[in-house]
Parts: structure tokens; sequence; C-alpha cells
């Protein structure tokens, strides 16, 4: 795997505006609004950045996909309020990710320990691990792995790249899997899975104008 171009093609995907300073910007402050554990207004996060309300409007435009609540406050967007797979526990809320490299990515842009719990997609087995913004540990089963891919031109992450992008119990375990499902990813250890999210988190904090914590 070619590890610039990969981090380059994930940032890429992420905003249609092609990763812009303010992209960065508002990306990290969101995911720190969102592991508040509470819908996120625009008129929060534009505090949070001190941005206008009509300059976070105009950024939001550019991100397909944010998950939203009947009043129109953002509560997902990578790290999300709403269940998924991906248990992501930090300071005793479960939060939850769209797909297993963005809770090995997001501590590190949030700045907190997580404690994340999935499951298998083969057999239903549970994966945990803890991680933190520097490293990755407590890996259960030992024997975990990661499933990578390129998203594709789809504006639509979560569909193109998040619904590829499991922890299994075992590289065996992905492989059969795969091959029932037809799937076309990679399969990489979680420490080589963490190295990628980190780097990629990092490469989102030097835009945003934050080191990471």
């Amino acid at each position: 795997m070619e590890t610039t171009l990969y981090i380059t093609k994930i940032i890429e995907s992420l905003s249609s505006d092609n990763s812009t300073d303010d992209f960065a910007g508002l990306f990290v402050a969101l995911l720190r609004q969102i592991a508040l554990g509470s819908p996120v207004s625009r008129e929060t996060l534009g505090a949070a950045l001190g941005w206008s309300t009509e300059r976070v409007a105009a950024a939001l435009d550019q991100i397909p996909g944010t998950e939203n609540d009947e009043e129109g406050n953002i509560v997902g967007y990578g790290l999300t309020l709403r269940k998924t797979p991906h248990a992501f526990e930090i300071d005793g809320r479960r939060l939850y990710t769209w797909c297993a490299l963005d809770s090995l990515m997001f501590p590190a842009v949030i700045g907190k320990e997580a404690r994340v719990l999935s499951r298998c997609p083969a057999t239903g087995a549970p994966v945990s691990l803890i991680v933190t913004p520097d490293q990755v540990s407590h890996i259960e089963p030992a024997e975990a792995v990661v499933s990578l891919l390129l998203p594709d031109e789809s504006s639509d992450i979560r569909r193109s790249f998040c619904c590829h992008v499991h922890f299994f119990a075992s590289a065996a375990l992905a492989g059969k899997w795969m091959s029932q499902h037809g799937e076309t990813v990679i399969v990489v250890s979680v420490e080589e899975a963490f190295r990628l999210g980190h780097a990629i988190g990092c490469k989102l904090l030097g835009p945003a104008g934050q080191a990471p914590s």
C-alpha cells in the first residue's frame, strides 16, 4: 500500500471542496463537538470555530452525507450519535463511528482515549481495543485485522468506503468473508490501520491549525 496516496485519497473523499483549510477546521471542530455527546447546531459549531453561521452553512454544503436530526442539528459525520456496528466510548459516553478506520483515526483528532467495541462481520465475534491519540493497545483477539480499500469517485464516502471497512477476528475470516461477498479490499493488521488513521488525523489537524493533543 502506498501510504501517502492512500491518505491523500481519503482526505479528498471527505469533502467535495478538495479538503480546503476551511474543511479541515470544520471537520475537526465538528468531531470534537459531536464527541461531547449531543446534537450540534450550526450556531454552536460557528462559536467553536469563530465563524459566522453563514460561513458554517456554506462549508457544510461541501460535505455530503452529514447526519441531521429533525431540528437540522448535526448528529454525525464519521463520528455519530446513531448506532452503528462500531461503538466508540470516550469519557463514559457511548458514541459510534461509521467504520473501523474512523475509530482508529478520531482519537488523534479529538485528543481523547477511546474504547472501541465492534463485531467481526464474518462470525459476529466481538473485537475490542483501546485507542489513544498516539497508540492502539489491548487488541482482542490479538490476531484481529482491518479491511481497507481506496474510495471510488462517489461523493458518498459512507457508501463507497465506510461500508467496506471492518474489524475482523482474523485474516483468515476476513478472506473467507470477502470471497463470499465479492469484496475487493486489502487486509492489514490493526496496528497498520492505526498508523494510517493516525497519519490521516494528523494531516487534518495541520490545515486546521491545531496540533495533536
